[in-house]
């Protein structure tokens, strides 16, 4: 055998659709004409999602290294979206959040987003979608631990529920 795992492999396809949905996102924001790169409307969109978060648990989390999510908070920060304060535990390090005027540009964002979800998930009834979420969830679950990524109750839940499953 030739290959590390045989046919489609859910982790060659999980790499695969992350790549094009990344590559069509950039795609539609580079052509919507915003403000943002597409590095920085990921890096605050991590910002909003995790507020508070530390500069390098940030940087982890988005899989980049800290001096790029530097490069994107310092343009963010400029653009009036974020705010870095010291962290109270800690007066060597700063801790990010991001200021209301982030929402005003998650709503020029979230149409794009969106029209990008809508072209990844044509044809596939809400049922189907409803499954992979909840698969796809109970995997990240097992791969992270809970000080990583606590999953929304929801999404803990259905984490609980399909491992339950298969116990």
């Amino acid at each position: 055998m030739t290959q590390l795992m045989p046919g489609n492999s859910l982790g060659f396809l999980l790499t695969d659709l992350s790549r094009l949905f990344r590559q069509t996102f950039e795609k539609v924001v580079g052509n919507a004409g915003l403000e943002l790169t597409p590095g920085e409307i990921r890096a605050l969109a991590q910002v909003a999602r995790h507020s508070g978060a530390r500069q390098a648990v940030l940087a982890d989390r988005m899989g980049v290294e800290p001096m790029t999510l530097s490069a994107y908070l310092d343009r963010l920060e400029a653009h009036g979206l974020i705010v870095r304060t010291t962290d109270p535990t800690d007066r060597r390090a700063k801790v990010i959040s991001h200021t209301p005027a982030a929402e005003t540009m998650f709503e020029q964002v979230r149409p794009l987003a969106m029209q990008v979800y809508a072209q990844m998930t044509a044809g596939i009834d809400e049922d189907k979608l409803r499954i992979v979420d909840e698969a796809l969830t109970a995997m990240r679950a097992n791969l992270v631990s809970e000080v990583d990524c606590i999953p929304p109750p929801k999404a803990a839940n259905a984490a609980r529920a399909m491992a339950a499953k298969s116990a």
